[in-house]
């Protein structure tokens, strides 16, 4: 158990002083005079404890608990109190501080902690701002006076039920977040339900589509694979024997060749025959040359009815492909519309079924809302029953508790009519004298108080002014930060070159390394601020010159610039400068003339070559005007500048305009600037020094002024508590004379009162229970009725739940369907859009078919045609062989000759033809085949076809066949989404984590409500045995205090008992149980003192302040309170305040409390070292 050790006080209200009050194990007594500061330790403990009303600590603000100072003492700026405990674990210090600006911390172990910490480690000791522990000055009978639910906090706090009630709060509010949160988890789950359901449906179709779009792409890949295989060995196969052709073809034509060769040679023999075969020869010449143009003519037609027929084959494999297209299309179509017509009746079946449901659903959930109506009203009548039993019930047991108190009470105020009728006389006596010495000290209080008024008047005067001057004050110290920062920062750029060329900063940079740097020319030179602005425009670039002192430095400088690639800056070594400077003194007497430049400016005399330099003879005038006029009307022709910077050069032009915020001005006016902040910044310390003095003045004048007005206070409290005594002392007789007045016309009324409620009680009591019985009756019959509507609602709730269930099922089903119509719509509108552009297609195309089949046929027809000329030619060469052989038959030999030359040339010619026929049919058919090809390898576009077995053509039949079944089944599918996979996978799982969610919640919810219900249990078993224990305690006290009276403490109806309030009784020796409102001050501060007894008895606090408990006591009762005492002092420590020497003796430590210059002090007095110094 924690002891307290140590009361530390540093600054709180009269403890002006680090005050340190050592606590016995015992008793601690408290004692000195009125005013001297006893019962502001009683406040300190209170403040610390957490104490927000500042009137409960006799304050009216937060700074009234700070030493406010006295003649001699300065007032504090902060306030602390500290306690020491020990225990078994070592020492704890609590503390808190507070200081004039507002800030307040508590402390822990010295460390900043929070009062709920505090609370915490306090929690269930009874030590506290509003606890039983701690009775103030004249509070001892608020304890008792205390409402119901007051008192029961008191017990709650000695029962420590305090803790459970805070577990139950947290599990309480643990339960209603789990119970939100299990809600909004269940409202989730039904929305995920809903989409996961839906996107079942989906992910199948996409695993379906995927397993079939798979299944494709394998039969597709064995499928085309082996119909290239077989292609490309047809192409190989007819490319040999395009080859074979070909190479026949060219030996035919070499034959060819030499047979025209050899004819060639026997015409030439022939060409030496005579006359008339010459002849001949000439003709069959024209014959020769007529066949071979046709011959030739003869091989274009074929070229190009060869290139026909190519065109044909072309076409008519495109129509064919186009129209075996539009069959599978108009098969589809009318797979399609089959489907269409089987979904649109299952839609409307599924519509008609659902609205079927939905009216069903409907007409449940309006039979439910009827029901649930119903059973809500029948829920009120049995809400309404229960109340008016448990109503009747408290009215029955208040009855018989009235009756036995109100024969109780009747003969007690017989007893008390008499007795109080003494003392009311005995008071009138007493008031008379009192009322004499109250008007003295009223005289004297109004004269000190029209004193302090103007006195106050006058000291509000002075803190106007002072806080006039603590305004003028800061804004002295703004404006100096001000003017500070400002040339901080002037002085900073003037430091950095800031506004000057990177080459100029570079060398600044290093000016160590040149020992013979000066500064720019914008730093040399001092200029006026009214020439500012003419200065900077004759300057231009000027400013940035930079000086140094002899020429081998410049040197330096331009040569690390040069290797350093920094840039370029003027140099002006003052070795080298030369004046260009020289008075015109006509210039000087025109009106307009201010100055020369070179004099206009400031410069150190060994630096004044510089302007002259710089600035020639340039002049500064007023204005333009006057620029112009000197020009023209003098022979001065240097620069002249206005004021405001316009500028007319030595050659007459004119630059001017406006400048605005130029660089170049601030560069030369940032000097000045400097030296003019400075000198402001030097005239503000003056005036803040000046008005601190002043402040000073003002404050000593305030706290000479409040010296006073204390002093005027003091005789003022003195004369106020006098009155307030004499007026408290007179409140009291008066109230107690009033109360006696009242009470003996209570006691009148209520004799007669309770006389005619006995009478009534009976009666009331008999029509209660005949009520109560008709009541209990209904009661049973309601519940059973309620039961059956209970039943009822839940399984038409269930029946509503299937049903919506059902809803929810068809409507997925229903968007399915709804979904699937409108892939199978959009698939007909493109088959039929794809149908019509085939059929345009095939119509071009046929019209392309018709006329390349035109063309060959007359490309035939001319090949016919030289055929036929060539063949009668054949026929007329022979006539003409015939004739030369009749003519000539002595040249019959060589004639023969000549004619097997030409029937060889002729065979050679027939064979060199069918071979071209046969070659240009082998060149259609590779034509083909290269054709499929193409298409066979669009087919596998993207496919590896290198690990594909070699089927059979049986099995690439069969393979075929798969591939179209596949390919149908893909067209049912219809469109497909592929993300609705992935989209159910991460819904399924969250609906998996949701479920686990929920029944953790369920869980979670279960415990909480079974930590509630052990809570309950355990706090009510608590707190009915604490009651009992003291209640039996306080009557025992009550039974001690009172020579055999009696107390109680009662617990008054309640639905639960951990909410019910608590009422004291307490019967004197021959009297009846009275109101505690009816007893006298000391009869009340001795019931006060019981029932705080009664709950040490049961549960000690660390420590107990008790501040002047024992006032309203005479001696007699004070020697039965300093018992009582002595009996508890080893079980706990008292810190008792009292002017009671009976009770002072009780102590083993005295500390006495004494003031001076409205500073308390404590003095310790050990009564047990006393006793061993003394003997």
């Amino acid at each position: 158990m924690m002891k307290l050790k140590a009361l530390y006080i540093r600054g709180f209200k009269s403890f002006a002083f680090p005050t340190k009050m050592n606590v016995d194990s015992g008793i601690t007594a408290i004692v000195g005079p009125n005013g001297s500061g006893k019962s502001n330790i009683v406040d300190a403990i209170r403040w610390l404890f957490g104490e927000q009303s500042m009137k409960s600590i006799r304050a009216d603000n937060r700074e009234d608990v700070i030493f406010a100072g006295s003649e001699k003492s300065p007032p504090s700026n902060t306030a602390e109190v500290k306690l020491v405990f020990e225990n078994v674990e070592g020492t704890i210090t609590v503390g808190r501080e507070v200081s004039r600006e507002g800030l307040s911390h508590y402390l822990l172990n010295n460390k900043p902690a929070r009062l709920k910490d505090i609370k915490e480690l306090f929690k269930g000791t009874g030590v506290g701002r509003e606890l039983y522990s701690i009775v103030g000055q004249g509070q001892v009978d608020k304890v008792i006076t205390a409402s119901p639910y007051e008192l029961r906090s008191l017990l709650e706090e000695a029962a420590g039920t305090a803790i459970y009630k805070e577990k139950k709060r947290e599990a309480l509010s643990k339960l209603a977040q789990t119970e939100a949160n299990l809600d909004r988890v269940e409202d989730i789950l039904f929305e995920l339900g809903k989409q996961r359901k839906s996107l079942y449906l989906k992910a199948k179709r996409a695993e379906k589509y995927l397993e079939y779009r798979d299944s494709l792409a394998r039969l597709k890949k064995h499928y085309y694979g082996n119909i290239l295989r077989i292609e490309r060995e047809t192409l190989e196969t007819h490319e040999v024997e395009s080859k074979r052709i070909s190479e026949e073809l060219k030996a035919i034509q070499k034959k060819l060749i030499e047979k025209e060769s050899h004819w060639n040679t026997l015409r030439q023999e022939f060409s030496e025959m005579d006359k008339e075969i010459e002849g001949f020869t000439q003709l069959l010449e024209e014959y020769k040359k007529r066949q071979n143009d046709l011959l030739e003519l003869k091989e274009m037609y074929s070229r190009r009815l060869s290139d026909k027929e190519n065109k044909l084959i072309e076409v008519s494999t495109k129509l064919d492909s186009l129209k075996e297209e539009i069959q599978k299309l108009d098969k589809r179509k009318e797979e399609l519309k089959m489907i269409s017509d089987s979904m649109f009746r299952e839609i409307e079946e599924k519509e008609n079924q659902l609205k079927l449901i939905e009216q069903e659903r409907d007409e449940i959930v309006r039979k439910y809302s009827e029901k649930e109506k119903d059973w809500l009203k029948e829920q009120e009548k049995h809400e309404a029953l229960i109340k008016r039993l448990n109503r009747i019930e408290a009215e029955l047991e208040k009855l018989e508790g009235f009756r036995e108190d109100a024969a109780r009470r009747l003969n007690l105020i017989h007893s008390q009519i008499d007795s109080k009728n003494e003392r009311y006389n005995a008071l009138k006596e007493e008031i008379e004298g009192l009322a004499l010495q109250g008007r003295e000290s009223s005289e004297k209080q109004k004269e000190l108080e029209e004193n302090i008024n103007s006195t106050k008047e006058q000291l509000r005067s002075y803190e106007t002014e002072l806080e006039e001057l603590k305004e003028k004050s800061s804004r002295l110290s703004a404006d100096l930060r001000k003017v500070q920062i400002e040339r901080t920062t002037l002085r900073r750029q003037q430091e950095e070159y800031q506004g000057f060329s990177r080459a100029v900063r570079e060398v600044f940079t290093r000016k160590e390394t040149f020992e013979s740097l000066v500064d720019v020319v914008a730093n040399v030179i001092d200029v006026p601020e009214a020439f500012e602005t003419a200065i900077s425009v004759l300057l231009g670039g000027h400013m940035q010159d930079i000086v140094v002192e002899d020429s081998s430095t410049a040197k330096r400088v331009v040569d690390f610039l040069k290797m350093n690639k920094i840039g370029r800056a003027t140099l002006l070594p003052l070795d080298l400068l030369q004046s260009n400077f020289y008075e015109d003194a006509k210039v000087k007497k025109h009106p307009g003339f201010i100055a020369f430049a070179a004099r206009a400016v400031k410069v150190d005399k060994k630096y004044s070559i510089i302007p002259e330099h710089l600035f020639g003879n340039a002049i500064i005038v007023r204005n333009l005007d006057d620029a112009i006029d000197i020009r023209k009307n003098t022979s001065y022709r240097g620069r002249i500048v206005s004021v405001d910077g316009q500028l007319l050069s030595v050659g007459g032009s004119i630059t001017g305009g406006y400048l605005g915020d130029s660089i170049r001005s601030d560069l030369i006016a940032r000097k000045r600037k400097i030296q003019f902040l400075a000198k402001k910044e030097n005239e503000i310390q003056k005036d803040s020094q000046l008005v601190a003095k002043e402040i000073q003045r003002r404050k000593d004048d305030i706290m000479e002024l409040r010296g006073y007005l204390r002093v005027l206070q003091e005789e003022l409290n003195e004369v106020v508590s006098k009155s307030a005594t004499i007026n408290r002392m007179m409140h009291e007789l008066l109230k107690t004379s009033d109360g006696l007045k009242n009470e003996l016309e209570e006691l009148e009324k209520l004799r007669e009162e309770y006389t005619t409620k006995l009478n009534s009680s009976y009666e009331k009591k008999e029509s209660l229970n005949d009520e109560y019985q008709t009541l209990t009756k209904e009661k049973a019959s309601l519940e059973k009725q309620m039961t059956q509507f209970s039943e009822e609602l839940k399984r038409e709730k269930r029946k509503l739940e299937n049903i919506q269930n059902n809803i929810i099922d068809s409507k997925l089903h229903l968007a399915s369907l709804y979904e699937k119509k409108e892939q199978y719509s959009k698939e007909l509108a493109e088959i039929t859009q794809k149908r019509r552009n085939n059929e345009e297609e095939i119509k071009v195309l046929s019209r392309e078919l018709s006329q390349v089949e035109s063309d060959s046929e007359r490309l035939r027809k001319q090949v016919d045609e030289q055929n036929r000329e060539l063949e009668s030619l054949k026929k007329e060469t022979q006539s003409l062989f015939d004739n030369i052989r009749y003519q000539r038959e002595g040249k019959e030999e060589r004639f023969s000759r000549l004619q097997d030359v030409e029937n060889d040339i002729n065979t050679l010619k027939e064979q060199r033809e069918k071979k071209r026929e046969n070659l240009h049919q082998m060149e259609l058919m590779i034509q083909e085949t290269r054709l499929r090809i193409e298409q066979v390898l669009k087919e596998l576009e993207g496919v590896d076809i290198s690990d594909i077995p070699e089927l059979t053509r049986e099995e690439i039949d069969n393979v075929k066949t798969e591939l179209d079944d596949v390919t149908n089944k893909l067209k049912f599918l219809g469109s497909v989404d592929l993300d609705a996979i992935e989209e159910y996978k991460l819904v399924d799982a969250d609906f998996l984590e949701l479920s686990n969610q929920k029944a953790d919640l369920e869980k979670a919810k279960e415990k909480l409500i079974e930590l509630i219900e052990k809570t309950d249990t355990e706090a009510r078993t608590i707190f009915m045995e604490t009651y009992e224990k003291i209640n039996a305690s306080f009557a025992r006290y009550i039974q001690e205090i009172f020579d055999g009276g009696e107390g109680e403490i009662k617990l008054m109806p309640a639905d639960d008992i951990l909410e019910a309030g608590l009422e004291i009784s307490v019967k004197r020796p021959g009297r009846k149980f009275q109101k505690l409102q009816l007893m006298s001050g000391g009869e009340k501060a001795l019931v006060g003192i019981a029932l705080v007894f009664a709950l040490l008895s049961i549960k000690p606090s660390p420590f107990y302040v008790l501040d002047e408990v024992d006032a309203p006591l005479d001696d007699f009762n004070a020697a039965r309170f300093r018992k009582m005492l002595e009996r508890h002092a080893s079980e706990t420590q008292f810190l008792v305040v009292t002017h009671n020497k009976i009770v002072m003796e009780a102590a083993s430590v005295l500390h006495g409390i004494t003031m001076a210059d409205g500073i308390s002090k404590i003095i310790p007095v050990e009564f047990s070292a006393l006793e061993t110094i003394m003997g």
